[in-house]
């Protein structure tokens, strides 16, 4: 070997230290805030949330097959259980609003409405955990639900000593009808405190910060302190425009809410609507592919008895869910918008990155993009070189790239190119 042969390879092997080191920095030196101390979410939650969906439909005689009933859980339960669901991790089988009967019982608890769950909760609970599957039930922090169901507010420590009597593993706390910020943060509080005496795990997933941003900045590292996943925007519909909102309002506030997230506590960017109505196969692939990217839990809403083999294949993809549910727990974010292009990356364990580019446009075809691998990681996620797989729209290895490198690809219309890059060297 030459001694300028030895040269370059003494300064590659330098600057793939020096890499390291930085990474290193980038990734663990940041202060983290306090979680939630309930030992649970320390990946994102995993399920299946009714709302989106099935809404507040209480009528089971004209609709019995699309009512919010205890049919309608066991349906979904076994099907969960038996369809591949479970096994890649969607765990919490999750009631939102809607279940509960019009008035509490002689007691003061809440009950459920005894003609379309004649079985009670405990027992939809059980079958859940037969399973082995977990359940999540909604209540609200103020005097009614959003649906005008009874409220929370005067009986949060009876209402989570029910849940967890019931075997409940997950509470979704909404926050309509509350009457003052001050009611609210204090609710919120205080259920969270409740939850974790009554000794049972229950993931606690709050909507706090959604009702606070109208009037005050919310503080997130306190929201943290108290909370799994909480909400920050409005509910998710089953449209492309919604979507869209979603991730703008994300990157608009991104400096705020990404540093906050990680094991115990995420943000909550709402429900996966994929498998649905409103949104074509690229956007889809844009919502699944950016959901994992944001660290975001992963809580469809939709019919899984009818269910396209498609739609069924990305919710089920185990590459995708592998960056969602990455270990390191790093929300990923919009690095950069350029010509109705957005280019999203997160840190992974390993020292691997996900990276999600997406074409904003909705005219025209398939457009191409051009990224420099050196722009990536902060400079490190192909320093000094690495293996790129296209996990979507559909899985391909694209090989062996060096950190001067460029990749060009083509994306569809409002679809995404979802990459993973791992340490070749």
């Amino acid at each position: 070997m030459t001694a300028t042969m030895k040269l370059v390879s003494r300064v590659r092997r330098l600057g793939c230290v020096l890499a390291f080191c930085f990474l290193a920095l980038f990734l663990w030196g940041l202060p983290v805030a306090r979680a939630l101390d309930n030992g649970l979410a320390m990946t994102p939650t995993m399920g299946w949330l009714h709302w989106e969906r099935f809404m507040c439909n209480v009528n089971c005689q004209e609709e019995p097959d699309s009512c919010v009933s205890e049919k309608l859980f066991l349906q979904i339960a076994e099907i969960m259980a038996s369809d591949g669901w479970k096994d890649v991790g969607y765990e919490y089988l999750c009631i939102d609003d809607c279940w509960m009967a019009p008035k509490r019982d002689s007691e003061g608890r809440l009950q459920a409405d005894s003609k379309r769950f004649p079985g009670g909760i405990r027992r939809l609970a059980n079958y859940v955990h037969s399973k082995g599957l977990k359940l999540g039930i909604y209540a609200d922090v103020g005097n009614k639900t959003c649906a005008g169901f009874p409220g929370s507010f005067g009986y949060y420590d009876i209402d989570a000593e029910t849940f967890a009597d019931w075997g409940v593993d997950l509470l979704k706390f909404d926050g309509c009808y509350c009457d003052s910020i001050k009611h609210l943060a204090d609710g919120y509080k205080h259920m969270s405190l409740a939850l974790n005496r009554t000794g049972r795990s229950i993931v606690y997933s709050c909507e706090w910060p959604l009702y606070m941003w109208p009037i005050f900045k919310p503080n997130y590292t306190e929201i943290r302190e108290y909370c799994n996943h909480w909400r920050n925007f409005a509910d998710v519909y089953d449209s492309w425009q919604s979507i869209r909102s979603i991730l703008d309002w994300t990157t608009s506030n991104q400096e705020r809410i990404v540093p906050v997230a990680g094991p115990g506590g995420w943000n909550d960017p709402d429900m996966l609507v994929i498998g649905n109505f409103g949104l074509s196969r690229d956007q889809q692939i844009t919502q699944m592919a950016l959901w994992a990217i944001m660290a975001a839990p992963l809580l469809m809403s939709n019919d899984l008895r009818h269910i396209s083999l498609e739609a069924k294949a990305l919710l089920q993809d185990k590459d995708v869910i592998a960056i969602n549910q990455d270990p390191l727990g790093k929300q990923g974010y919009r690095l950069r918008k350029e010509d109705n292009f957005e280019v999203w990356e997160r840190p992974l364990s390993n020292l691997a990155w996900a990276v999600a580019m997406v074409n904003l446009q909705e005219i025209g075809g398939p457009r191409s993009y051009t990224i420099s691998l050196t722009s990536l990681g902060q400079g490190l996620a192909c320093n000094p070189d690495c293996l790129i797989t296209q996990l979507l729209p559909v899985k391909r290895k694209l090989g062996f790239y060096e950190w001067t490198s460029s990749l060009k690809t083509q994306i569809n219309p409002t679809g995404t190119v979802l990459l993973r890059l791992e340490r070749a060297s």
